[in-house]
């Protein structure tokens, strides 16, 4: 998972991890912190919901949630 590169999308996007925490159905911001932050992991639905929310394309969502870095 590329972690900044989904934060600097968030970011490009004018969107704080409060407002996207809450449109994930998460009580607070610092369950979704633990995301961005590479502590927790995330589950296909999950992701759905990020990458629908942020509008992201499909190159874009592969490349932040699939691709690997070796």
């Amino acid at each position: 998972m590329d972690l900044a590169l989904l934060k600097a999308e968030r970011i490009k996007r004018g969107i704080t991890q409060e407002q996207l925490a809450k449109q994930l159905g998460f009580k607070d911001k610092s369950s979704y912190c633990l995301i961005e932050n590479g502590k927790t992991s995330v589950s296909v639905n999950t992701a759905n919901q990020i990458i629908g929310y942020l509008a992201l394309s499909k190159e874009l969502a592969y490349k932040i949630f699939f691709e690997t870095h070796v």
